[in-house]
């Protein structure tokens, strides 16, 4: 059998969970600035 080496794996479920927050936070960016400015 093949060693499973999760390090050295392309396709990592770390890099699929980053994508995914910067893909939601990208059209966020706005309300957030808005909120910094205004709040702080």
């Amino acid at each position: 059998m093949q060693d499973q080496s999760f390090e050295k794996d392309p396709f990592s479920w770390t890099y699929l969970l980053v994508a995914l927050v910067v893909l939601l936070a990208l059209p966020l960016l706005p309300a957030i600035a808005g909120w910094l400015t205004f709040y702080l």
